[in-house]
């Protein structure tokens, strides 16, 4: 390039020779942007000091310009000490002139420790009768990462081949041996010489030799696969393998095969011998559950054929727990084998009779009309109540007989035995020595409700229960006044369970004592424990149904815990439906006035739904009221919720209790409350049920509004 005027040159290697002023500072910012803004590492070095870096050098290396230029930063701090002798003696040899360019790799750390792998491309010039060197720096980290991986990567891959126990080899494209590991020569028989002169073929059993064929030719195709065949040793044996085999590519072009076989003749012989010991019941020898299931498989693949639908019986023993109890397990397993066998002659030979566990059998039915299956049932029913002669002992039992169908082609086999299952327990509580047929209303009712029933025994011991705690506020104050404990049940498999689903099956079971003495001792230990804690103390509301109240303990229960919690009576309020009161029985009666004479508290749940006399207010003089939330609810929609409100309100502090309005959602409805000087209430416009140790005492008390 020319200047007329001036006669400016730049030369290829862009050093200025003769420009002005203008043009050599336009020149010079240019370098230096070109410079600072390449992605390749600079440097210069005047003797063994940096006196130039560009802006990639420090980026790569995470020191700034001004720690290399002021010498804080020197090549004994850059470069790995088992390094620094090369890179040292390399700058040597230029600065004497004894070579001219180099070219090394080297390790440096950068300034945060991480290690580095870089090719330092150096060379010299000479400026103003000084000697400079400079070069480029480059980041190989990768590239030297990347052959340290691929060398260990073929150390374990030599080692993995030649060491592995199993069977290991390849193949090239027409099946001849091409390597072979030392576990094939333990495998076949031939030693690794021999093999690597013939083909699989001859080793390969006539049966499976065309099986095996396919999956080499597949695995020729790219396509992957594991199978089991047999082969014959050199000295004749015949032995079991599992074989994986897979495509051999070299550069993206499939060559050959690998193999990998794995002697498995001892896993097979034994298969054999579990097979004929896994699909029948070692004490009856009727089919187990697997094998029946496996049988009704079958049966619904056959379905199409079949003029009528398949059945199940599902049928348990109704007093065969006191047999075994009272006479001895091993009498109870004699009389199962009977049992079986009285089965097995009321069927036809196309029936299965399944023993599925302890006094549980099963019976299918592969094409039967419905009236047949029925008939069956009646039958058994009426056969199975026979005396057995066992042992010297006449013993009587009955069955609890569940029916099921097939519904069609949606039918499965887990469901139609769990439709017969149903049926049966549907029985078991309700008739016994019967049958019931199976239906969707039963289904959805009755065994929802039978396994909650069934998981209800188990949940106390192993704690699925938890108690939720949800805050009564004083409405004048804004004071926390009491807790409501509220129990949830999180089942491992079922999930949440609402109270209203498992509540009621518990009173019908009679398992609510347990679960009610559970719920009652952990609210009055958490509410001693807030106590310790130095929290401003307050009630503690539990639930109690009518059929704790009516137990003839209850009350020294309820001493009891208060004594083993170290809680007050005065902090422990119970509270009751108004359903309760119509149970009008003495011991009820006797157990209210009781829990008071402890300085228990009282209260009516949910008041104003039920039939609750007046006259029931007076006699057990209760503490406090609950409005229903229903009624609450109706405050925000204007409806008669608020007069029927006021008149609670009105009614109770006309009788001295206080009254606790439930489900308070909204500010409308606290106004209102408020207003007509309701005392306490409760609701998530305050705090949704919540565990211990969700709550933060620490806010309370405080005004919510």
């Amino acid at each position: 390039m020319k200047n007329k005027a001036t006669q400016t040159e730049i030369t290829p290697i862009g050093i200025l020779k003769e420009t002005d002023a203008a043009e050599n500072f336009f020149y010079q910012e240019m370098f230096e942007i070109v410079i600072q803004n390449s992605p390749v590492s600079m440097y210069i070095l005047d003797g063994w000091a940096f006196s130039f870096i560009n802006q990639q050098f420090c980026t790569v290396t995470g020191y700034s310009k001004e720690e290399f230029q002021t010498g804080r930063v020197t090549i004994e701090d850059l470069f790995h000490p088992d390094d620094l002798p090369m890179v040292k003696e390399r700058i040597k040899k230029r600065i004497e002139n004894h070579e001219g360019s180099s070219r090394y790799r080297s390790r440096v750390y950068k300034k945060n420790g991480e290690l580095l792998h870089v090719e330092i491309h150096g060379t010299k010039m000479e400026r103003n009768g000084k000697m400079l060197l400079f070069g480029t720096v480059f980041d190989v980290t990768a590239e030297v990462t990347a052959n340290v991986r691929l060398q260990e990567s073929k150390e374990r891959y030599t080692s993995l081949f030649y060491n592995n126990p199993d069977a290991i080899f390849t193949m090239d494209l027409e099946g001849v041996f091409t390597d072979a590991n030392p576990g094939c020569e333990e495998l076949t028989g031939y030693s690794s010489e021999e093999l690597l002169e013939m083909s699989f073929a001859p080793l390969i059993v006539s049966e499976d030799l065309a099986t095996t064929l396919n999956h080499f030719h597949e695995a020729l195709q790219g396509i992957s696969a594991n199978y089991e065949i047999a082969i014959n040793r050199r000295d004749g044996k015949r032995r079991n393998i599992e074989v994986t085999s897979f495509p051999m590519k070299h550069g993206g072009e499939i060559i050959g095969a690998y193999g990998i076989a794995k002697d498995i003749t001892d896993k097979v012989e034994h298969q054999k011998i579990m097979e004929e010991l896994i699909f029948f019941d070692s004490l009856t020898k009727l089919p187990n559950r697997k094998l029946f299931e496996d049988r009704l498989k079958q049966v619904f693949k056959q379905a199409e054929a079949n003029e009528n639908q398949a059945a199940v019986l599902f049928l348990d023993l109704d007093r065969f727990k006191y047999i075994n109890d009272s006479l001895g397990h091993h009498l109870g397993d004699e009389f199962l084998k009977i049992v079986a066998q009285r089965l097995t002659e009321n069927v036809r030979k196309t029936d299965t009779v399944g023993r599925f566990a302890g006094d549980e059998f099963a019976i299918l039915l592969p094409n039967s009309e419905k009236h047949e299956a029925i008939a069956l049932a009646k039958r058994l029913n009426k056969v199975l109540v026979e005396p057995f002669e066992v042992m010297g002992h006449s013993l009587s039992v009955s069955a609890s007989i569940g029916v099921a169908f097939s519904g069609g082609a949606e039918e499965n086999v887990d469901s139609l035995i769990k439709k017969a299952d149903t049926a049966m327990y549907y029985t078991k509580k309700y008739g016994k020595n019967n049958f019931t047929v199976y239906s969707e209303e039963l289904d959805l009712k009755t065994a929802y409700k039978l396994a909650l029933e069934k998981e209800l025994k188990s949940a106390v011991a192993n704690q699925e229960f938890t108690l939720h705690y949800q805050p009564i506020i004083d409405l004048k104050t804004g004071a926390l006044r009491a807790m409501e404990a509220l129990i949830r049940w999180n089942h491992p498999e079922l999930g949440q369970v609402p109270p209203d689903n498992f509540i009621p099956i518990s009173e019908e079971s009679g398992q609510i004592m347990a679960i009610g003495n559970w719920v009652l001792h952990t609210a009055c230990a958490q509410n001693k424990t807030w106590q310790d804690l130095g929290y401003p103390p307050f009630k503690m509301c539990v639930n109690i149904s009518a059929i704790q109240l009516q137990h003839p303990n209850f009350v020294e229960t309820v001493q009891t815990m208060l004594e083993e919690t170290g809680l007050e009576a005065k902090w422990l309020e119970m509270e009751m439906t108004e359903s309760v009161l119509m149970e009008n029985t003495q011991t009820l009666k006797d157990s209210l006035i009781n829990l008071k004479a402890l300085g228990i508290s009282i209260s009516i749940d949910d008041f104003g739904t039920g039939y609750t006399s007046l006259s029931y207010l007076r006699q057990f003089s209760f503490d406090r009221v609950k409005i229903d939330r229903s009624f609450v609810d109706d405050i925000s929609k204007d409806l008669n919720g608020k007069t029927i409100t006021s008149t609670i309100i009105s009614l109770a502090h006309k009788l001295g209790m206080q009254v606790i309005a439930e489900g308070i959602e909204d500010e409308l409805q606290l106004a209102f409350l408020i207003e007509e000087k309701c005392d306490e209430g409760q609701g998530y416009y305050f705090s949704r049920p919540l565990p211990a140790d969700e709550h933060d005492l620490c806010k309370l008390p405080k005004k919510y509004w």
